[in-house]
Parts: C-alpha cells; structure tokens; sequence
C-alpha cells in the first residue's frame, strides 16, 4: 500500500507463481485503521477495497485467537513481546499453514515453527 518497490516486486514474483495471496484479518483492521490517518481518505480507502476485494481474508476466530494468546504469553514471559496486532497475524498464519510476508523480520522470527519471507 505504500509502493514499495521491493514489495511490489515480491508481489508480482508472487502473483506470476500464482501463489494464492491471502490477508489475515488483523492486517485487514491495520489497513483500514491507516484510512483515518491520511489526508486522501477516500482514494485510500478505494486503493484498500480495491486489493482486498481480490484476497481471501482469514479470520480472527477462536483458534487464531487461542494460538496468539499462547504465543503472546510465551513471548511476552521471555521479555520478547512483538505487539498484538503481530502476534494475531503470526498466529493466523501458524494456524492455515501459510508463510507471513513482511518487512518486520525481526518481531516474525522469534515465533517457533513460523515460516518468514520478506521483500
């Protein structure tokens, strides 16, 4: 949402894989919560529905939530909290098997068993 150029790339590399891209609903919440926060909210908000409209958007349901609380708990015992909105799309992507796509590879990373890609 931000042209980035390496993310657009890894987003055409993806798309010309046809690799189904899929949103967590966290991320769907932090989309529309950047619509408030901009001048041009309208054209953001469009620019926003635009690309959702073509993603499949996974819920935030009681498995994703009980994975997150645990991973959270875990994390934030051993001092290493990331953050709720990314412990909710770590444990999204932990409960239907898919890798997280993000800049933010260090806050990813400290989750077992969670496959990181960035761009």
């Amino acid at each position: 949402m931000q042209d980035n150029d390496r993310a657009v790339e890894k987003l055409k590399d993806l798309e010309a894989q046809r690799v189904p891209l899929c949103v967590s609903s966290m991320s769907q919440f932090e989309l529309y919560h950047s619509v408030e926060r901009v001048k041009q909210s309208g054209e953001r908000r469009r620019h926003i529905e635009s690309v959702l409209e073509t993603r499949h958007v996974y819920p935030a349901d009681a498995a994703v939530m009980k994975k997150a609380g645990r991973i959270d708990g875990r994390l934030a015992a051993d001092g290493q909290a990331i953050g709720i909105g990314d412990t909710i799309i770590a444990a999204t992507a932990l409960v239907h098997e898919e890798p997280v796509l993000t800049r933010n590879v260090e806050h990813f990373e400290r989750i077992d068993g969670l496959d990181v890609e960035s761009y």
